[in-house]
C-alpha cells in the first residue's frame, strides 16, 4: 500500500483517485476553471430577454432537449433562432420535469440552421448552444427517451 507521509501529497492522491473513479464509473469530468458553464461561473447583470417568435407559418419541426448548465437551479427559458429570427420559445408549459419542448417555426422555406439560446434566471446570464442543427420540417430533434442534450458557452 502506497504512504504518504505530508498531507498535501495524500489529498492529492485522493483527489486524483476519485476523479478517475468518477469518470470510470459515472462518465463525469472533473470541473475545467476553463469551461464557461462549470462551477466557476459567476452570476451575470442580464436581465430576462423575454423573447418572443417573431416568425410563423405551416412548417415546424420538433425538439425535446435537456439544457444541463452547471449550477443552475430555477427552470430558465430556451428558444431557438434562425439567424435573427426567433422560430421558437419555450412556456411554463413546455418544460416537464427536466424536459424542454420546442416547436420551432421558421421564416416561410427557411431550411438554415437553428441556433439554441438559453436564459438562465438565477444566473442571469444568456448561453448560446455551441452548434446549431439544419430545420427539417417535420422532423423531430431528440425525443423523450432520447433527448437532444447541447452544449453550451456564455453568450458574448
Amino acid at each position: 500500500m502506497l504512504q504518504v507521509k505530508n498531507s498535501k501529497q495524500s489529498n492529492r492522491w485522493l483527489a486524483i483517485g476519485l476523479t478517475v473513479l468518477c469518470t470510470v464509473l459515472f462518465g463525469c469530468k472533473p470541473n475545467d476553471p476553463s469551461d464557461p458553464v462549470g462551477p466557476d461561473v459567476k452570476p451575470g447583470t442580464t436581465e430576462n430577454p423575454n423573447w418572443a417568435v417573431t416568425v410563423e407559418n405551416d412548417m415546424t419541426a420538433s425538439m425535446a432537449a435537456i439544457v444541463k448548465i452547471s449550477f443552475t437551479d430555477k427552470q430558465g427559458t430556451l428558444a431557438a433562432f434562425i439567424g435573427n429570427d426567433c422560430c421558437a420559445v419555450t412556456t411554463d408549459s413546455d418544460y416537464v420535469e427536466g424536459l424542454y419542448f420546442l416547436y420551432i417555426s421558421p421564416a416561410a422555406n427557411d431550411s438554415s440552421d437553428v441556433q439554441l439560446r438559453f436564459y438562465s434566471p438565477d444566473l442571469k446570464r444568456i448561453f448560446n448552444a455551441t452548434s446549431t442543427f439544419p430545420f427539417v420540417n417535420d422532423g423531430l430533434k431528440g425525443s423523450v427517451t432520447e433527448p437532444y442534450i447541447p452544449e453550451w458557452k456564455i453568450a458574448e
